[in-house]
């Protein structure tokens, strides 16, 4: 029995950690008081003020972004590296030649002529490209020969999640690119967001070249709360947002071209930045900048 005893001590003290009481005492409103009388009713009225400070905050899921191509063949399933589609045009073709204000004028473009799909599940996505690429340099057999079409440029996709906060009423995302001073770090480069409430589309890639800053979010999706917003996607049906958080979840796609890099680490410094604001953001509220 003492041994049992022990047990269940340890788990109430367990419990005591993960959930605690705690006693206040009614709130007195000094010279903010409301008397009535009646001879059958009476009334007074109160206000209940839930007063919140503005606030903006992101979360990075992981602040280092690797694509060791040394270990292209062998990766996991949180990244993948594949040749371009067959026909696609040099390294990236437009898809569209009149990009519209709703995209803050930026121009989406096909890595490659490579895509990305949503799956059902919010977080996943299917790559669409040409076939795998599983060694470096590039290079393959066919039927025993040597094909040269192998030895080809190839690009390698993979996600993360950043989450933000905002209770202004609007706000939007955009990130920056540094610019290296040496010949490291000037990688090809392509990044698209994608909240969870909107998730579901396929959709091209923003080239984010040294230098260089894009709107990540379009503007019609600037408007409302991120709790708002992160509500309805959990109210969705297939659900697509968390429930019961404030945080609005956004799934970040980055490509990265291979060509001509040097051997070594290429860093490329990425810098996000949520603002908010209670007046919808307009065109004129962009940041976007090309080198």
């Amino acid at each position: 029995m003492k041994h049992i005893n022990h047990i269940w001590l340890t788990l109430a003290a367990a419990g005591a950690c993960l959930a605690s009481a705690q006693t206040i005492s009614p709130t007195l409103g000094g010279t903010n008081q409301a008397v009535a009388t009646g001879t059958k009713t009476a009334t007074v009225q109160q206000t209940v003020n839930l007063k919140l400070p503005e606030a903006t905050a992101l979360h990075l899921a992981t602040t280092n972004l690797e694509f060791d191509i040394s270990k292209i063949g062998q990766q996991d399933g949180t990244w993948y590296c594949a040749y371009g589609k067959p026909g696609s045009d040099g390294v990236a073709r437009d898809i569209t030649d009149t990009p519209g204000a709703n995209f803050w004028n930026q121009k989406e473009v096909l890595p490659l002529g490579t895509s990305y799909s949503p799956t059902t599940e919010f977080g996943k996505v299917t790559i669409n490209a040409g076939p795998q690429v599983k060694s470096y340099p590039p290079v393959a057999l066919l039927n025993g020969v040597v094909d040269n079409k192998s030895k080809a440029y190839f690009v390698c996709y993979r996600t993360f999640v950043l989450q933000k906060f905002s209770n202004l009423g609007n706000f939007k995302l955009s990130v920056s690119r540094d610019t290296p001073t040496g010949d490291r770090g000037k990688q090809l480069m392509y990044i698209q967001d994608n909240p969870c409430d909107s998730f579901g589309q396929p959709t091209g890639l923003y080239q984010l070249l040294p230098g260089s800053t894009r709107e990540l979010i379009p503007l019609n999706l600037t408007k409302g709360t991120t709790g708002k917003r992160a509500a309805a996607g959990a109210a969705a049906t297939p659900k697509l947002c968390r429930e019961y958080t404030s945080w609005l979840d956004d799934l970040v796609v980055v490509a990265v071209v291979v060509d001509g890099d040097l051997a070594g680490d290429n860093i490329a410094t990425l810098t996000y930045t949520l603002e908010s604001k209670a007046a919808p953001f307009v065109l004129a509220d962009s940041k976007v900048v090309n080198p």
